[in-house]
Parts: C-alpha cells; sequence; structure tokens
C-alpha cells in the first residue's frame, strides 16, 4: 500500500501570543494618539497664529489712511456708520468695509470650545448695498475667538496689545472654560508686530505708567483715547462695550 505524506498543519498563533500582539498595539496606541493629537494642536495654532498676524496688519494698514489710528469701536459708535449688535462687532466690520479683511474664517479659530464649526458666510451683509450692516450669519456667531483694542495710533508703545485669544484674565491666566484654548495658553498680538503662544501673561505686560511688568492687560493700555478691550462673549477682560484701560503699577 502507497502512503502518502501528510500535509503540513498551517502555523496558528496561541492565545499567549495573540494577547501579547494585542497588548503591544494597546502600548503604540497610547503613545502614538496623544502625540498626533498634540501635533495637531500645535499646526492649528500655527494656523490661528497667522490669522492673528493678518487681522493685526490690517488694523495697521487701516491706521495709515486714518491718521495713524487703528480701528476705534468707540469711534464708529459715536459716528453711527456703522450697524452691529455691539461695538465689540465694529472691529471686524471697518476692516471688510475697507476691503482690509473680509474673509470671516480669520476670527474663528477650530479648536475653540465655543466655536460650532460652522464659519458666517460674510462679515458684512450681502444685501446690503451700503455695507453698513452685519451679516446675519456673522451677528449668529455667538463668540468670536479674539478680543481687540480699540483707541490705538500707530506711535503707542510696540509693547502694546492688538488682539489676543478670548479668555485672557485680569490676573494674566486663561480661562479655563471659555478661554479658545482653556488655560493651557493664549495668542497675543503686539504693535510691534509680533505674534506669540504664551502659557500665562503673567508679568508679560509692560505698564502704561511706570515701565514695570504686569499680567493685566487693561494696564498696559495707552489711558489717553481711551484705549478698551472688546470682546463677543464672556470669558476674558474684553467686553461687548468695551472694558476700559486702567492705571498701571
Amino acid at each position: 500500500m502507497m502512503s502518502f505524506p501528510r500535509r503540513a498543519q498551517p502555523a496558528a498563533f496561541t492565545l499567549i501570543e495573540l494577547l501579547t500582539v494585542i497588548a503591544i498595539i494597546g502600548i503604540l496606541a497610547a503613545i502614538l494618539i496623544p502625540t498626533v493629537g498634540a501635533v495637531r494642536e500645535k499646526a492649528q495654532r500655527t494656523v490661528d497664529a497667522n490669522n492673528l498676524r493678518e487681522l493685526a496688519k490690517a488694523a495697521m494698514i487701516y491706521a495709515l489712511d486714518n491718521n495713524d489710528r487703528l480701528p476705534d469701536p468707540a469711534v464708529l459708535q459715536a459716528q453711527g456708520s456703522l450697524t452691529a449688535p455691539s461695538p465689540a462687532h465694529l472691529w471686524p466690520m471697518i476692516l471688510a468695509r475697507q476691503g482690509l479683511l473680509s474673509d470671516p474664517s480669520f476670527y474663528f479659530a477650530k479648536n475653540d470650545p465655543l466655536f460650532n464649526g460652522a464659519y458666517p458666510e460674510a462679515i458684512l451683509a450681502r444685501t446690503d448695498p451700503a455695507r453698513r450692516s452685519l451679516d446675519p450669519t456673522f451677528a449668529a456667531a455667538a463668540a468670536l475667538s479674539w478680543e481687540f483694542v480699540g483707541g490705538l495710533r500707530t506711535g503707542d508703545p510696540a509693547t502694546t496689545p492688538i488682539a489676543f485669544s478670548r479668555g485672557l484674565t485680569a490676573a494674566g491666566t486663561w480661562d479655563a472654560e471659555r478661554g479658545v484654548y482653556r488655560d493651557t495658553g493664549g495668542l497675543v498680538a503686539f504693535l510691534g508686530g509680533s505674534v506669540a503662544f504664551y502659557p500665562d501673561m503673567a508679568n508679560r505686560f509692560v505698564s502704561n505708567r511706570s515701565g514695570q511688568l504686569t499680567g493685566n492687560v487693561l494696564q498696559s493700555l495707552p489711558l489717553t483715547g481711551p484705549a478698551r478691550v472688546y470682546a463677543t462673549a464672556s470669558g476674558g477682560v474684553g467686553t461687548p462695550e468695551g472694558a476700559p484701560a486702567e492705571a498701571g503699577p
């Protein structure tokens, strides 16, 4: 009788080997997922920093044709030339009306906990030929990601902030719930042209009286003007009507 060789049985993983592979995959995932998340967040901050830099540039260009004055919601409100839900909305409106920055996406950070992910369609109402009113989609956006300083001149100190991430408190910290990056930090754009991300602003602002360092942004603004900080949502020092400058130490 002829005999045939037995076919080799395919090798199979043992239970211990499977558990080992699963454990290794779990360890790699635990290492890589936070790293990937951190890289994505850092990349988004770079985008936000570029947007804030463009806002500051547009404000400086506006000043060249307006007696060296940057956008000032208080002046525009007194003139009654623009219609908005609050003075805080006038800052982006004037730049859009001058054709300097009309893209609404520049005013929102994707990681902002108050941003719903839907960008407004326009800043100025498309149905208003006079370009004097706010677009309903921009007005419906409950919180812009930036707070703006009004009442500045190009001749003010280079250390004066122009705009910064929403959520900066008077103590120089960032609000854990309503801050754009919660309490991990925020972006600040200065009159001198620099834009950077700061974990906190303790002793980073220059006092408007003595030149000493302070953490209160209101104490770094010119007392003449008067300068004010505007915000469309709570969380920081800015308010819809504008928080006035304070005398520094």
